[in-house]
């Protein structure tokens, strides 16, 4: 080699100085730093102290791309473009390198011990083709490792950071492909075929999906159950669907029912409330219900909210119902045949009537078929309504049953509830028995038959003055007016034809009055009535006969 030659970087050679995974192997290294484009051949020689390495180096590093002479390095500057990596070809320096076989498999030559194999242990380097020019970015090709003295290039801690960042990221994009694009309405059969089994009877699901707010859970839409579709769910969400995975039995730790229409007798004959549920059936913990609609005949109990919690064997521990905006609670017990209720309203309307319960409590037993409340204490019509009843709707339609004792209700409010025209005051109490049946609720109400003994202090009737008819005399005519009394009794027997009052008593001070009265339905009404009128000094009777339209009476005083 000319002593007196002159060698320069090649723009590879720069990137080669900056990157040092470029040229890993330590003589080629020091020698290429070196090189400034000022100091010939025989100062680097001195400089390094050996001359054949520096020699030897300056060759395979020129082959590489990575220096030129002063004259070459011109058109390679003028180029600008990086000359390509060769992996095929073995140089004269490989004699430094302590590699075994090379990727072609042929062993490479070893020279005998120099000088220069004190610089390095490194393995054969990676250089790009000798005298070629690429028109891509050179690329490293590592060959396999067999020597132990190979040093692989150490990863760079941008890239590692880079890969720990974004993996989460895309093993997350792909799980929510998964999930959102995951048939789940194939699941659909097993889903109906398990839910048979626990309902014993049929299921039908319309589909299958899954929600993500506010916990993930399995949702179920267009819930029909029975053979007639009988009991219908808007929506039914599972909660940890993961729980479904495995072997039977799978333990659902909630499931909430959203949009239940089901008839009573369905609730008390299910499965789903009894205990020892088969072996291979899916135990639930709890069991909510919202918007749920409880029906009876025509009859329902709308918009109900509540939980059902279940013990270990499937039997219900407890079950608790209500409406804050109806005003009822109902809590539920397991028994034999039904469920024990205890019931408590606050301004309860049953069934969407006038009538209110200003604050009600009851037990009962709701049985397939029925609802006996065995003992209910109310607060009605600013009294008090004391007693029992009994709801059957196992035939073709409705029946009931019931009696109560009355104290101190207010009888304007009364009045104004069941018989508008009278016009009636003072506190009513006493007894009732009713009874009714009817294809329907309504029916129902217009077939009441009903006893009423009542007993009515401190009142006033409107429409009639019997004092001033016994006082006008005989023939003679009195309209409207009002009779003051301190104490009303009388029995009334009610149906749909007609009203009747019998063993009226009536006193007020020192006048009395006794008789009987009737009102068939689009009659007038009639009464005869006896009033006796005592002083100090006598005492005088007269009949008293009282008819007309309620709220327009007219009184005759007899002869």
């Amino acid at each position: 080699m000319d002593a007196k030659l002159i060698y320069v970087k090649t723009p590879i050679g720069d990137e080669a100085v900056r990157q040092s995974t470029r040229v890993v192997q330590r003589n080629l290294r020091m020698v290429l730093v070196q090189v400034d484009g000022k100091l010939n051949v025989a100062e680097l020689s001195e400089k390094i102290g050996n001359p054949r390495l520096v020699e030897g180096a300056l060759r395979e590093l020129e082959e590489g791309g990575f220096i030129a002479t002063k004259q070459g390095a011109v058109l390679v500057r003028e180029a600008a473009k990086p000359l390509a990596l060769s992996t095929e070809r073995v140089s004269a320096i490989s004699q430094f390198s302590t590699f075994g076989k090379n990727a072609s498999g042929h062993h490479s030559v070893v020279a005998p011990e120099s000088a220069v194999s004190q610089f390095s242990s490194f393995g054969k380097p990676v250089l790009p083709a000798a005298g070629r020019l690429s028109q891509m970015p050179p690329v490293a090709r590592p060959e396999p490792a067999v020597s132990g003295d190979f040093v692989r290039p150490p990863l760079r801690a941008g890239s590692i950071a880079r890969w720990l960042l974004v993996a989460p990221f895309a093993m997350l994009l792909l799980l929510l492909l998964l999930v959102l694009g995951y048939p789940y309405d194939n699941l659909k059969p097993g889903i109906e075929a398990a839910a048979g089994k626990m309902l014993q009877a049929p299921v039908q699901v319309a589909s299958v999906g899954v929600a993500y707010w506010p916990r993930p859970a399995l949702l179920l839409s267009g819930v029909r159950v029975g053979e007639s579709a009988d009991v219908t769910i808007d929506q039914v969400r599972i909660a940890s669907p993961l729980s479904l995975l495995g072997s039977a039995p799978h333990l659902l730790s909630r499931v909430d029912l959203l949009g239940i229409s089901a008839p009573a007798d369905f609730l008390v004959s299910s499965r789903l409330f009894q205990a020892s549920l088969r072996d291979d059936a899916p135990v639930i913990q709890r069991l909510t219900f919202e918007k749920l609609t409880v029906s009876a005949n025509d009859l329902a109990l709308q918009d109900l909210s509540g939980e059902v919690v279940f013990k270990n064997d499937g039997g219900v521990e407890k079950a608790s119902f209500g409406n804050v905006d109806l005003g009822i609670r109902l809590s539920a017990t397991p028994a034999k045949g039904g469920f024990l209720l205890d019931i408590e309203g606050f301004g309860w309307k049953p069934f969407g009537q006038v009538l209110s319960f200003d604050s009600l409590q009851a037990k009962g037993l709701l049985q397939k078929g029925k609802l006996v409340i065995q003992s209910f204490d109310t607060t009605f019509l600013n009294g008090i309504l004391k007693g029992s009843w009994l709801l059957d709707w196992s035939g073709s339609g409705l029946s009931m049953a019931g009696e109560a004792s009355l104290a101190r209700l207010d009888c304007r409010k009364v009045s104004a509830a069941f018989v508008p025209e009278l016009k009636l005051e003072g506190e009513l109490s006493g007894s009732l028995r009713l009874r009714g049946s009817g294809k329907d609720w309504n029916a129902l109400l217009r077939s009441i038959d009903a006893n009423l003994d009542a007993d009515i202090a401190r009142g006033i009737l409107h429409g009639v003055d019997l004092g001033e008819a016994v006082r006008r005399g005989a023939g003679y005519v009195v309209n409207s007016g009002s009779t003051k009394f301190d104490r009303l009794k009388v029995a009334v027997a009610i149906n749909p034809r007609q009203v009747v009052g019998r063993d009226l008593q009536m006193s007020a001070g020192m006048v009395t009055a006794s008789g009987q009265f009737s009102a068939v339905a689009d009659r007038p009404l009639e009464a005869g009535l006896l009033v006796t009128m005592q002083s100090s000094v006598s005492t005088a009777r007269t009949a008293v006969r009282v008819s007309g339209v309620l709220p327009n009476l007219s009184a005759v005083s007899g002869r």
